[in-house]
C-alpha cells in the first residue's frame, strides 16, 4: 500500500472517530472500504501489466 493511499486512510479513521451523526460515520466508513478496494484493485492490475509486459510469446 502506498504513503497516499495510508495516509488517506488515517485521515478517514480520524474524521470518522470525531463524528457524533451516525450517517456521516456510515458514509466514512463506506468511503474507507472503496478506497481499500480501489487500491487492491490498482495492485491487481500493475501485476497484470507486469505480466503482459514480460510475456515472451505475445513479444
Amino acid at each position: 500500500m502506498d504513503e497516499n493511499t495510508k495516509w488517506l486512510l488515517k485521515q478517514i479513521d480520524e474524521l470518522s472517530a470525531r463524528q457524533n451523526d451516525y450517517e456521516k460515520r456510515a458514509l466514512l466508513l463506506a468511503l474507507k472500504k472503496v478506497v481499500s478496494e480501489q487500491q487492491i484493485r490498482i495492485e491487481q492490475a500493475q501485476g497484470e501489466l507486469d505480466g503482459r509486459l514480460w510475456d515472451h510469446d505475445n513479444w
